[in-house]
């Protein structure tokens, strides 16, 4: 039984946030103003700065909140108007009010560069940003803003100004001062910046330290420290010492004057200088990259216990090294030891020879082309083809810092540059000894940043989801088209994690597509797990070839990672529990945890024959035209429909029709024939297909539901089924899918598919599916489920006579939330009003009935909504019915008298006859009011109101009373309405 909580609207699409901390003003500094921002979308307000902090809350698409913090790159810290502070990604904030620069900070005085290869220029500092101009290698452009760690804003010579990677730009400015050829002893450096907006000041460098004080723009504070590449450490006017972002502090060097010797100085060649030095070494594989960050480009990977040079620990979470080979850039503290040592040193009078350490080792790469690939000159279809590449083959990949474009070397020594769109890439484990050239592929795990594992062992499993909902992508980029959402927990798997920012994955329907990495975690061999049990909903299963089976794992805690595997993935693949059965043969599905393994034994048999049959209309009169559908897979060559009639015959049917559907990666053929019946009843038929002219022995059994009634108006006993047009707005409302997915509304994130339907642990479906395979699912569905047959148990049971229109909503209704409530010990209100519908009797003059009040309502002096109330009365007040008008079969009332002598009119949806037994249930004498103004409250779940479900009801309970299926999102029959619908048309 579906839950309340099912299909209530797209699930939002939230991201990430992180903590609260109280800011103190400084004193005598001016006070920031308030500074807003509006979410852009459903977004998670998170205790920290990072997708791997706790999730407070997820604000909806359009809140107002309070910027406390904006000095952070990405993250902004954030108060809701209830009071609730924590961070949120500025990804999906659109901050107003805050004030910014008059003009961007610049590099003093007239610096250029020079591109040292083919270089994208971006709209923004980012490869997620769109490329403005790809600029050739060679060019000079002059420098706007070099203050970002890894981007530069440049201009170009004709003026167009945007962002290029600092890795492949060569600095050639002038500077502020110009150095002078003789040796100061001494260097003393020092410096201004001044505010450019309202900004904290921290007691360290990073946004997870507590804030001291926080500064007004145009404050002029004293630079102390400027090495840190994101945080400068700075004094302020009342003397107060700490750390501010650089993003928003203009920086004015200023050098001293130093004490310039008339004759160059002779080293000193016996005085040992005090020296304090700071050297790390690697604790695993571990990603250099060339900014405190992992969205920064990675240079090199150094081995499992590779020695560096520490030059900067200033950072709380990233240390800037130096490798043995000279390389510079940052890694993260997680997995490198730092020592300090404090030595002395001595001078030689000449030089000695350099230390030939050897240089940690790297990942190699290499890549695979998957169609047949131009090497080109440049990173640019405008560039010249060097030479193409066959299908298959394989090259070593040099550089693979651009987003798009890595630069390759073929087989046979050609260099060039390769689209990524066409390359699988992959990684090699470095050697514990070896010298590594080539750059290694970052892992961009949350809160690490480990290359790839020298240890065999450490070997890529798959990702997982950690937004509440990810969209995939059609390509690496956030204007790509979305190819789906995956909910928070999906398991993926990996196919290429050489873009930082996007990683390429493959969901458990087969789907390819883009998924931003900061919002998946990726998963290894070697990986801890804190799991304590782990189960499988089934040990062995039998599943036809083109088929999908869904094994549900049980593990504990609940939502740790499971890790699934086949041992023949030539007979069946699996992913996140969904078994795909390729061909036949036996393999063995192993999900695993930690020390915890659960295991089923799959065979995999022959396709059947039909995948699904239906016919339509699923309602047809005596006489009238019916088509029978069959859908089958591309190897079929026929398809025949055996009818079985009421005399034991079987009429069969030649499909006279065939049409080829795709749906992503299967191709299917829809087979129709049409008939005729002349005499009411329920038709079984089973649709056969042939393979090479032979017709198989089994087959696709369904029915076909003939009726002498064509109004739907007219009420009877008889039995029903629901009707096309009512099935066309339970797809309409539910919506077309055609790969499973987890229904993020429901209490276990039931899989689901086509138009809205589930199913639990061991079924085995077709995934893929077309929509007339998800219609024919559809239609079968609700057929044979609860939802038809405890209609016409409901009906049976209480001698109700019904009518087509009324079926159709009582069956929609069933589908959303559970057919339960139409036989349930416990009576719903909306059944009660059913079975207060019936015939009136007519009360003579001077006569009354008993009767009783089913419902809190209220006496009205006028037979009509609008009456003036004469009092209220209880649900089971005893009352004596002296009158009725049903002028309007829809719109009863009847004429109580009171035990205190009162009397006035009550409707009669909420009055239940002592002789009511006795009477005709006819639904055609149900209030339309009292019906329509109940069902209207089934628009809520778990105590919240969801439009899209009262719609929906509004949609429905319009067709019970008045046979319109236009689904209004309006108030049309003027209902009462719940209080979460107020403000509502």
């Amino acid at each position: 039984m579906k839950r309340l909580t099912k299909r209530i609207g797209k699930a939002a699409l939230s991201f990430v946030c992180a903590a609260a901390i109280t800011v103190t003003l400084m004193p005598h500094l001016s006070v920031a103003a308030a500074v807003t921002a509006q979410t852009t979308d459903y977004l998670n307000l998170r205790a920290g700065t990072g997708t791997n902090q706790k999730v407070v809350l997820t604000l909806s698409k359009g809140v107002t909140v309070t910027v406390l913090d904006n000095s952070n790159a990405t993250w902004a810290r954030v108060q809701t108007s209830s009071g609730t502070q924590g961070y949120c990604s500025k990804q999906y904030l659109n901050i107003s009010g805050a004030s910014s620069p008059t003009s961007p900070p610049s590099v003093s005085g007239t610096a250029t560069a020079v591109t040292t290869s083919s270089l994208n220029m971006r709209s923004g500092a980012g490869t997620a940003n769109n490329i403005i101009v790809t600029l050739p290698n060679g060019t000079s452009v002059k420098v706007i803003d070099s203050s970002n760690a890894a981007w530069i804003k440049v201009q170009t010579a004709n003026g167009l100004q945007g962002y290029c990677s600092k890795e492949f730009l060569k600095m050639a400015g002038a500077a502020t001062t110009t150095p002078t050829t003789t040796t100061p002893t001494t260097s003393v450096t020092s410096g201004t910046a001044v505010t450019t907006d309202y900004l904290n000041l921290r007691e360290g460098a990073g946004g997870n330290f507590k804030v001291t004080a926080t500064m007004s723009k145009g404050i002029t504070l004293k630079v102390l420290d400027n090495s840190n590449a994101q945080w400068a450490k700075v004094q302020a006017p009342n003397g107060t010492v700490g750390y501010c972002s650089k993003q928003y502090l203009n920086m004015t060097a200023s050098t001293g004057t130093p004490t310039t010797p008339s004759t160059p100085a002779t080293p000193n060649t016996t005085t040992p200088a005090s020296t304090t030095t700071m050297t790390g070494t690697t604790t695993s594989s571990l990603n250099v990259r060339s900014g405190a960050g992992t969205s920064f480009g990675v240079i090199a990977t150094l081995a499992n216990g590779a020695s560096v040079t520490v030059l900067d620990n200033s950072n709380t979470v990233w240390a800037k090294i130096k490798t043995a080979d000279g390389k510079q850039g940052y890694c993260s503290k997680q997995y490198l030891k730092i020592v300090t040592s404090t030595g002395t040193t001595t001078t030689p009078a000449t030089p000695t020879t350099p230390n030939t350490t050897t240089p940690a080792s790297t990942t190699t790469m290499t890549g695979t082309t998957t169609s047949s690939l131009n090497v080109r000159s440049g990173a640019g279809t405008s560039f010249s083809v060097v030479t193409t590449l066959a299908k298959g083959a394989s090259v070593t990949v040099v550089d693979n810092s651009n987003a798009t474009w890595p630069k390759i070397k073929t087989a046979d020594g050609k260099q060039g540059y390769c689209s990524k769109e066409f390359l699988t890439i992959s990684s090699t484990p470095p050697s514990q000894t070896g010298t590594g050239t080539n750059t290694g592929i970052g892992t961009n795990n949350t809160g690490t940043d480990t290359g790839t594992d020298t240890n065999s062992t450490h070997t890529l499993t798959g990702a997982s989801v950690t937004a509440d909902m990810l969209r995939m992508r059609a390509t690496a980029s956030a204007t790509g088209a979305i190819l789906t959402n995956l909910p928070k927990g999906t398991s993926l798997k990996v196919l290429d994690t050489s873009d930082p920012a996007w990683t390429k994955v493959q969901n458990s329907s087969g789907q390819t597509g883009y998924v931003s990495s900061e919002y998946i975690q990726l998963h290894y061999s070697d990986d801890t797990s804190n799991a304590s049990s782990l189960s499988l909903s089934t040990s062995s299963q039998s599943v036809p070839t083109g088929k999908t089976l869904y094994i549900k794992a049980s593990i504990s805690p609940s939502g740790t990672y499971i890790n699934w595997a086949s041992s023949n993935t030539a007979v069946a693949t699996v992913s996140n529990g969904y078994v795909y059965a390729v061909s036949n043969g036996t393999a063995v599905i192993t999900a695993s945890a930690g020390g915890y393994k659960a295991t089923c034994n799959v065979t995999v048999t022959d396709a059947e024959p039909v995948k699904t049959a239906y016919a339509s209309p699923n309602i047809v009169s005596t006489g009238a035209t019916v088509t029978l559908t069959a859908v089958t897979d591309t190897t079929r060559d026929g398809v025949r429909f055996a009818v079985s009639m009421p005399d034991g015959s079987t009429k069969t049917l030649t499909a006279d029709t065939c049409t080829p559907e795709t749906m992503l990666n299967t191709s299917t053929k829809k087979w129709t024939a049409t008939t005729t019946f002349d005499t009411a009843g329920t038709y079984s038929f089973t649709a056969l297909s042939s393979l090479n002219g032979s017709m198989s022995a089994t087959g696709y059994t369904t029915s076909v539901y003939v009726s002498t009634q064509q109004d739907f108006t007219v009420t009877t006993n008889e039995t029903r089924r629901i009707s096309d047009q009512m099935i066309a707005l339970i797809a309409k409302w539910e919506g077309y899918r055609s790969t499973v997915y987890a229904d993020m509304l429901t209490a276990n994130q039931v899989p689901t598919i086509g138009y809205g339907c589930t199913f639990g642990a061991n079924a085995i479906f077709y995934n893929d599916m077309t929509e007339t395979e998800a219609w024919s699912m559809l239609v079968n569905k609700i057929n044979n489920s609860s939802y038809t047959t405890e209609l016409n148990k409901m009906i049976q049971n209480n001698n109700f006579l019904m009518n087509q229109n009324q079926a159709d909503c009582l069956i929609s209704f069933a589908y959303n939330v559970g057919a339960g409530y139409f036989n349930s010990s416990s009576e719903m209100d909306f059944r009660r009003i059913m079975k207060n519908a019936v015939v009136p009797p007519i009360i003579s003059g001077g006569e009354s009935l008993a009767a009783t009040v089913t419902k809190d309502t209220v006496v009205r002096g006028d037979s009509n909504i609008n009456g003036s109330q004469v009092c209220n009365v209880s649900s089971g007040t005893s009352v004596a019915v002296t009158d009725s008008n049903f002028a309007n079969t829809k719109d009863g009332w009847y004429k109580v008298q009171l035990s205190d002598g009162s009397t006035g009119w009550i409707n009669s949806g909420y009055v239940n006859l002592s002789n009511s037994g006795s009477l005709t249930h006819d639904l055609n004498y149900t209030n339309a009011y009292a019906i329509g103004t109940d069902l209207l409250r089934w628009s809520q779940a778990s105590n919240k109101f969801y439009t899209g479900l009262f719609y929906r009801r509004m949609g429905e309970v319009n067709a019970y009373n008045y046979g319109d299926y236009d689904a209004v999102r309006y108030n049309k029959y003027n209902y009462g309405y719940p209080s979460g619908a107020a403000g509502l048309n």
